[in-house]
C-alpha cells in the first residue's frame, strides 16, 4: 500500500513532469509493487508441520516390509518375521515403553525412582545414559541445567526421529536458578521444543512431576503407541531390505563370477579387441538382464542394452579401462613367443570388466528406485565409482604402470 501511496502522491505533485526520468521511476515502482502482490508468502508454521501420523500409515509400512520379507528364504525370514508380526500386534496391546534418559546418574536415579513408584499400567519403564538411541514410545531426558553438547545432540536426534520427549529439569539450586533456567529455555527453544515439554522437578515436590506424565500418557497414549510402532516398522524395513541386499548379492556374485570366466575364455582365443568382444558377444549385455532380473527390474533383453552401453562408456570415460594399456595385450598376443602370455593378460583383464560392471550393476538396482524408464547416468557414474573401490584396478593397468606405459 505504501508503494501505491507513494505513487499517487508523485503524479499529482506534478514532479513527474519536471523530471525526465520520473516516469521511468513510476514505471519502475509499478512493476516492484505487482511483482511484490504475485509472490507467494512465506510459509507458516502449519505448512511446516509433519504430517499427521494415521494407522493406515503404519499398515502401509508393514505391508510393504511383508513384501520384503516374502523374497527371503525361510531360514533368513525367521527372526524378522516375528518382529513384523509383533508389530502388528502392538496397537491393540497398547503397552507404553517409558525410558528416563540422561547423563547425570545422580538425575537419572532421582527421576527413576519417583516414576517406578508410580507402578504405572500398562507400561514398562527402563533407564538409560546417553550412549545410544532408546527404543521407547516416550523419552523423559533428564539434564541438571543448561545443557551439554551431548544432551544437546541427543535432543535434536530424537527430534529428528520423532520421538515424543518430556524435558525433566533436575534442580535443587536456589542460587543463579533464574540464569540458568534463562540459558535453558533459550536452548530449548532453538529447538523448538514446547513450553509442555519441560518439566521443573526437585526431589521434594515428586507431584512436579508424577501430574504432567500421569496426563500425558492418559491423553496421548494412543498416539504414542502408534508413533513408537511406526519408528520400529520403518527400522524393521531397513533391516529386511539390508537382509534382502545380502541374499541378492550372493545370488548376484555368482552370475558375475560365472561371467568373468565366460569372458576370460572368449577373450583369451579371440583376436578381436577387449571392449569390442565384450559388447559383440553380448556378455555385459546379458550380465545386465540377469542382474536385473534377481533386482526384479522389470525391462526387456532390448532394455538392457543402452544401460550395457553406457557403463561401457563410462568404464573408459572415468579411466576404469584405460585403452592405451590395452594395447600391450594386443601386442603380446601379435608375438608367437608370447601370445600366451598375451590371451592370458587380456583374459584376465576381460573378467575384471565383468567383475567391475558387475558390481556396479548391483549397486546400481539397490540404490536406484524401481522404476520403468532407465536411471540416469549421473546414478550409474556414482555405481561405478563405489564399484571400482570394491573391486580395485584392472591386471592391464597394474601392468601397463609397472612398465611405464601411457594410460591413455
Amino acid at each position: 500500500m505504501a508503494i501505491a501511496a507513494a505513487i499517487i502522491l508523485l503524479l499529482l505533485s506534478g514532479w513527474v513532469n519536471d523530471h525526465p526520468w520520473g516516469w521511468v521511476l513510476i514505471l519502475s515502482l509499478g512493476l516492484g509493487y505487482w511483482y511484490w502482490r504475485r509472490s507467494p508468502a512465506p510459509p507458516t508454521n502449519a505448512a511446516l508441520a509433519q504430517p499427521t501420523l494415521h494407522p493406515q500409515l503404519l499398515e502401509k509400512q508393514l505391508a510393504d516390509t511383508r513384501i520384503l520379507l516374502q523374497e527371503l528364504p525361510a531360514d533368513r525370514q525367521a527372526s524378522l518375521q516375528e518382529t513384523h508380526n509383533r508389530l502388528q500386534q502392538r496397537l491393540d496391546q497398547s503397552m507404553v515403553e517409558v525410558c528416563v534418559l540422561g547423563q547425570s546418574a545422580h538425575a537419572l536415579k532421582q527421576v527413576y525412582y519417583v516414576v517406578a513408584t508410580l507402578h504405572l499400567d500398562g507400561c514398562t519403564l527402563q533407564q538409560q545414559t546417553l550412549a545410544t538411541v532408546p527404543q521407547a514410545d516416550l523419552v523423559l531426558l533428564t539434564v541438571t541445567g543448561a545443557l551439554t553438547a551431548s544432551e544437546f545432540e541427543m535432543l535434536r536426534v530424537l527430534q529428528a526421529g520423532h520421538y515424543h520427549v518430556l524435558v525433566v529439569w533436575c534442580s535443587d539450586m536456589a542460587q543463579e536458578r533464574d540464569r540458568v533456567a534463562l540459558h535453558l529455555h533459550q536452548q530449548l527453544q532453538q529447538l523448538q521444543v514446547k513450553p509442555d515439554q519441560v518439566i521443573a522437578f526437585t526431589i521434594n515436590n515428586p507431584q512436579s512431576l508424577t501430574s504432567p506424565l500421569l496426563h500425558c500418557l492418559t491423553q496421548e497414549r494412543a498416539n504414542l503407541v502408534l508413533a513408537g510402532t511406526y519408528r520400529r516398522a520403518q527400522q524393521l524395513h531397513q533391516q529386511a531390505q539390508a537382509a534382502l541386499n545380502q541374499y541378492r548379492r550372493e545370488g548376484a556374485t555368482l552370475i558375475i563370477e560365472r561371467y568373468q570366466w565366460l569372458a576370460a575364455a572368449a577373450t583369451a582365443v579371440n583376436p578381436l579387441p577387449l571392449l569390442d568382444l565384450v559388447m559383440a558377444g553380448g556378455l555385459l549385455v546379458r550380465l545386465t538382464w540377469d542382474l536385473g532380473q534377481i533386482y526384479q527390474r522389470s525391462f526387456r533383453l532390448a532394455d538392457a542394452e543402452p544401460l550395457a552401453k553406457e557403463l561401457l562408456r563410462l568404464m573408459v570415460q572415468l579411466g576404469a579401462v584405460e585403452l592405451g594399456t590395452q594395447s600391450l595385450g594386443q601386442w603380446l598376443k601379435g608375438n608367437s613367443l608370447t601370445y600366451l602370455a598375451g590371451s592370458c593378460l587380456q583374459g584376465a583383464t576381460a573378467a575384471y570388466v565383468l567383475r567391475l560392471s558387475g558390481f556396479s550393476l548391483i549397486h546400481y538396482f539397490e540404490t536406484v528406485p524401481q522404476a520403468k524408464s532407465l536411471p540416469l547416468v549421473a546414478r550409474l557414474q556414482q555405481s561405478l565409482q563405489w564399484a571400482q573401490q570394491q573391486v580395485g584396478r584392472s591386471p592391464l593397468q597394474t601392468l601397463g604402470d609397472s612398465l611405464g606405459l601411457p594410460s591413455a
